[in-house]
């Protein structure tokens, strides 16, 4: 991936960039007047003894200043404008790829890691898009404005001024790399600190029920020391390479205030003209450096660049197909045909897997622990394809079923039961924006929750894990799906509330394929058929 993706992103928004170019461009030119009218007050008005010209360059500055300050305001709003809407075009791009990822990715990557770059590194891709642009432009048109007006003012003194400049591009060759080093170290620990908080605000229990404080403690204090380290190295470098210019830029200006006050006082110059060049070396400074620095900046939105491509170039597990299918009768009829499975290049967790599950049938699946059943449930649901063979849901391969009509023809109840923040009532319309609260009330009742007004927290930290569980069957009751698993999905809740909830939901799913998983006989007691899982079988139950 390279610089082309990322100003790909800045293109639809050309006509407000060229506006944003055009404000600062007339911006610049009343900048650029302001010191020839400082040497027309000078020569003209002061030298002459003009009060009256004094008066009128006066007012000419003020209008200038004035002008400039609303165009400011101007560019401010426009730029800030492009700004939010490149950034916001970046990230949701990035959190689209990132929506089609499958669990194993977010199993191996902090999510204190996953924030640096969506955050972080893709807000430093925007400022490189967007400022880079700017800065170019500006800094080439003003400094350009500036080397015409300086030449005009005094040849001599011109020359003088780019002295320096051999040297300054040296220091910032010099100092690239280790600034681009640095720059992917400091992102590296800003995404640790970032994971280890985390990591212990939604642990915070475990910590302090086994007294890991002080030890937490200890460790992000090594964590910032570390942090701090890096970036006292990076702002030291960084100041090196803003002051090394800044050092032979005074050097400079010294040199013509010397040479440029011997000419004043040969007749050669006047001293309006000295006054108003000084300005303009002052003033090229800026654009100048701004020039300059694009070069650390560009290699700053390298690092940012590639830690955003280590995202958007991990493949996603699933596709929606190319020319989707559906079934012409629904009834909820499974078959799993010549099924094997394997995580990277890990042992194939399923190997060779044949079963049907007829329609509306309530089918128990058994198996030992860790022997692929929560495999097999994201292989139904498509997280994932089988290497070898397919499954079939009433007759059509999942691979060419559309996705969205797949996971809601497909309902999946686990044990985690994720929640998101809001209340009780939010997370169980979270299957179906569109239900009305009668709906959600009746969800609500079938799975046995009272109060739907409650707040779940955090990732539902308020609730007991059996009320996560009932919000997430009530989730699904209300999805009113044509196939319904449930994995383990009543394990935090009472075995009289167990046997409740499954009695509700037989009635609500009376005629509907139903497959639940779970260590419990009592569960699976009045199941049509219970089927064993092996690695290379899924047969009835002995």
């Amino acid at each position: 991936m390279n610089f082309g993706w990322l100003f790909a992103f800045v293109r639809p928004h050309r006509w407000r960039l060229a506006l944003v170019l055009a404000v600062s461009a007339a911006a610049s030119g009343l900048t650029l007047a302001q010191p020839l009218l400082v040497r027309a007050v000078i020569d003209d008005g002061l030298v002459a003894r003009r009060l009256d010209l004094v008066g009128w360059y006066c007012l000419a500055l003020l209008a200038a200043a004035l002008a400039g300050t609303l165009l400011a305001a101007l560019n401010r709003w426009h730029y800030l404008t492009l700004s939010g809407r490149v950034l916001f075009s970046l990230r949701e791009a990035v959190f689209r790829h990132l929506q089609r990822l499958p669990p194993s990715f977010y199993a191996r990557r902090p999510t204190g890691d996953l924030l640096a770059r969506v955050d972080g590194d893709v807000a430093e891709l925007q400022r490189f898009a967007v400022d880079s642009l700017l800065a170019a432009v500006n800094g080439a048109l003003s400094l350009a404005g500036i080397v015409i007006l300086m030449a005009a003012l005094s040849p001599v003194l011109l020359l003088l001024a780019f002295v320096a400049l051999p040297a300054q591009m040296l220091a910032l060759r010099l100092l690239r790399p280790r600034i681009e080093n640095l720059t992917r170290q400091v992102r590296r620990r800003s995404g640790e600190l970032t994971a280890f908080f985390i990591d212990n605000l939604t642990a915070m229990k475990l910590v302090q029920s086994v007294g890991a404080e002080a030890r937490e403690a200890e460790r992000l204090a090594g964590l910032n020391h570390a942090y701090l380290g890096d970036l006292r190295r990076l702002e030291l470098t960084g100041a090196a390479a803003a002051g090394i210019p800044a050092l032979l830029g005074g050097v400079t200006t010294a040199l013509v205030f010397l040479i440029g006050g011997g000419l004043v006082m040969d007749g050669g110059l006047t001293i309006g003209t000295l006054i108003a060049f000084v300005a303009y070396l002052g003033r090229a400074s800026g654009p100048a450096n701004a020039l300059l620095g694009l070069y650390l900046a560009r290699k700053r939105a390298r690092v940012s660049l590639e830690r955003v491509a280590e995202l958007l170039n991990e493949p996603p597990a699933v596709a929606d197909p190319t020319h989707p299918r559906l079934p012409a009768v629904a009834p909820g009829a499974i078959r799993f045909e010549g099924l094997r499975f394997a995580y990277d290049a890990s042992p194939a967790v399923l190997d060779g897997i044949d079963a049907v599950i007829p329609p509306g049938a309530k089918v128990g699946i058994v198996g030992d622990s860790g022997v692929g059943k929560s495999t097999l449930i994201d292989l139904l649901h498509r997280h994932y394809d089988p290497q070898d063979g397919r499954i079939l849901l009433d007759g059509i391969d999942l691979r060419d079923l559309p996705l969205a009509e797949l996971r809601r023809r497909v309902a999946v109840v686990s044990q985690d039961a994720p929640l998101l923040p809001g209340s009780v009532a939010d997370n169980i319309r979270y299957a179906r924006p569109e239900a009305d609260d009668a709906e959600i009330a009746r969800a609500a009742a079938l799975a046995g929750l009272t109060d739907i007004g409650l707040t779940v927290g955090e990732r539902g930290t308020s609730l007991s894990g059996g009320q996560r569980q009932r919000v997430a069957i009530a989730r699904a009751v209300l999805q009113d799906p044509l196939v319904l698993v449930l994995d383990e999905a009543t394990s935090a809740v009472d075995r009289t509330a167990e046997r409740g909830i499954a009695q509700a939901i037989d009635r609500v799913f009376a005629g509907r394929t139903r497959i639940v998983i779970s260590h419990h006989a009592d569960t699976l007691a009045d199941a049509d058929l219970v089927l064993e899982l092996r690695r290379a079988s899924l047969e009835p139950a002995a």
